[in-house]
Order: C-alpha cells, then sequence, then structure tokens
C-alpha cells in the first residue's frame, strides 16, 4: 500500500476589514430608492413627477432621472418624497439628471 498524501491546503484570503468598514462612496445615499412589491413600485426620494401618461413616467430623484416604461400606469400615492405607483412595469430607465442628451 502507498502511504497517503497530506492534501495541500487551501490558501484561504482573509477579508479587508479596512474596506469592509469604510465608508461607501461618495453620492451613495443620493441614489434612487425603489422596491418592485407585485404590481406596485415604492420608491423614496422622488422630488417631483416630470411626465405622466399610462404608458410612461418620469420621476426626478435628485441627480437622477427615473423614467417606467409599461402599461396602465398610474400614480396610487405620492406624499412627501415617498411615490407608490401601480401598474404592468416592462423598463426603468435611470440617467444623470445632469447628462447632456444628443438631439
Amino acid at each position: 500500500m502507498k502511504p497517503k498524501k497530506p492534501h495541500p491546503r487551501k490558501h484561504h484570503e482573509r477579508p479587508d476589514l479596512r474596506r469592509m468598514l469604510a465608508p461607501p462612496p461618495q453620492g451613495f445615499y443620493r441614489l434612487p430608492e425603489m422596491e418592485l412589491r407585485g404590481g406596485s413600485l415604492l420608491t423614496d426620494g422622488c422630488r417631483r413627477v416630470l411626465d405622466f401618461t399610462p404608458q410612461r413616467i418620469c420621476l426626478d430623484m435628485g441627480d437622477t432621472l427615473v423614467t417606467l416604461y409599461g402599461e396602465e400606469l398610474r400614480i396610487e400615492s405620492f406624499a412627501g418624497k415617498r411615490l407608490i405607483l401601480a401598474g404592468r412595469f416592462a423598463r426603468v430607465e435611470l440617467r444623470s439628471k445632469w447628462e447632456v442628451t444628443q438631439p
């Protein structure tokens, strides 16, 4: 019988605790906050509704413009900076408010 060779130990890299405990990147807390629950979309941080049709809703979310596309879109509630939308959502588009668009 051949003697068994010991299995080489795998070197596991330790997590960098400084990086894990560091503050988030600049602007992290200004990102749009959205949560999809069934047929409803909850947003937090909505400043105003810029455009609204049953197929498209455009929202001012601070530094970001959020455009939602779908069918039968409607506003259920808008209080403070919380907005609840309902309908069948097909697509979400995010872009910087300060981005220059080409004609």
